[in-house]
């Protein structure tokens, strides 16, 4: 587009009426955005659809259906004609996709939505889970892929944000599958980009099922490609929480212990185990398997990286005595108090409230793995593997249920 800048400041004035003083509790999500009005359409679009689907939300009985206004019906349909617009204009400068759930709910209210007179809500028309803690608009990048016939640009798709990276997820048009790419940010300090490399080189170099494939790395643009994995760990526990039977927890807890007990052969300390750097690959007969990903922070006996007084980093490294000894002197019980807590989610999905757990041996490994006196815990995977095998696993499937 020629004029882009005069398109973009026409499209803030055209949603203007819109702008709240929420918006400010959006703009975050979109801090990646290269160019700044379009940053602010976006929050402002996203802060526009929350608040028209929180008064359907109010409005609706599902079952029964309900009534919208003719103003908030009015105002939803200029919002989807805008946003269908902004997203066929910008299709060569900033090609953008909305958010899979978002989307399907614009797509069936404009076949309901009128302009006059309200807007009958079908009855069949669920109730909106709002997106409130990430981008309902996410930038579709694209990159030159090398493959055996030829080069071939391939739109990417961003599925996450870390501190040094961003991830995209693209399908392969050679292979016909889908791989994740991992992109430095431009804003790495030498020594940051170097573990960065370094993650690369210990993913190619550690060969289990249990742990996400490297495969090629770019120099130029400083970024790797990877397997592709379905989902965290985090969002599969919660999402089938209730569903979940005592054996597929047991078998992707021995998975995941069977990662860390090879990296731990290795003489690796992954520094970073959370519910969401753990991952989750899903095959067609049924089947899942762990895959441990994420080798950003991990302390390697060689390795130079990790300063003295580094700051504490990892998702679930809270603990006390890693805080006053520094994240420099992480060690293998620290390692084993991150892994309790993640088996105790795996097992109940819940991350807290040990305490009450009402299952006295799971309760009892719990407390010994996240024991404030680092020498009461689990000195290694083996014996964590040792206590849930003999122990903890045979109660639970005597009482059939974890409390």
């Amino acid at each position: 587009m020629k004029n882009l800048e005069g398109f973009l400041n026409l499209k803030i004035s055209q949603i203007s009426n819109y702008k709240s003083e929420k918006v400010v509790l959006f703009r975050s999500f979109y801090d990646e955005i290269p160019n700044d009005k379009l940053k602010e359409i976006f929050s402002i679009l996203h802060c526009s659809m929350n608040e028209l689907f929180s008064y359907i939300n109010h409005k609706n009985s599902p079952g029964r259906g309900g009534h919208c206004n003719a103003h908030e019906s009015r105002l939803l349909i200029e919002l989807i004609d805008f946003i269908r617009v902004l997203q066929a204009s910008l299709e060569d400068d900033y090609n953008f996709e909305i958010a899979e759930e978002y989307k399907d709910v614009l797509d069936i209210s404009r076949t309901f939505l009128s302009g006059s007179g309200g807007s009958p809500i079908p009855e069949d028309f669920k109730i909106i889970t709002l997106i409130e803690g990430k981008p309902a608009f996410t930038l579709i990048d694209s990159t030159v892929v090398n493959m055996p016939a030829s080069n071939n640009s391939v739109k990417l798709k961003q599925i996450g944000e870390g501190s040094y990276a961003r991830v995209f997820k693209y399908k392969d048009p050679y292979y016909g599958i889908q791989f994740v790419i991992k992109r430095a940010k431009d804003s790495l300090r030498v020594d940051e980009l170097e573990r960065f490399k370094n993650e690369f080189n210990d993913l190619m170099a550690l060969d289990s099922p249990f742990i996400i494939k490297a495969f090629l790395y770019n120099d130029e643009k400083n970024e790797y490609i990877m397997e592709f994995a379905d989902e965290t760990l985090g969002e599969y526990i919660l999402r089938n929480n209730n569903t979940l039977s005592f054996d597929k927890r047991r078998a992707i807890i021995i998975q995941m212990l069977n990662a860390f007990e090879y990296i731990h052969e290795k003489k690796y300390l992954h520094r970073d185990i959370s519910y969401y750097n753990i991952l989750v690959k899903h095959f067609d007969d049924g089947s899942s398997i762990i895959k441990v990903s994420d080798f950003g922070l991990v302390k390697r006996p060689e390795s130079t990286l990790t300063r003295q007084g580094t700051e504490v980093k990892g998702a679930i490294n809270d603990y006390s005595d890693l805080t006053l000894v520094g994240f420099e002197n992480y060690e293998i019980k620290h390692e084993t108090y991150a892994l309790t807590k993640v088996i105790y989610f795996m097992l109940t999905g819940r991350q807290s409230d040990y305490h009450r757990e009402k299952n006295i041996k799971l309760k009892e490994f719990v407390l010994k793995g996240i024991s404030s006196n680092k020498n009461e815990r689990y000195k290694n995977v083996e014996e964590i593997k040792r206590e849930l095998i003999v122990e903890v696993f045979p109660s639970l499937r005597s009482k059939s249920q974890v409390s």
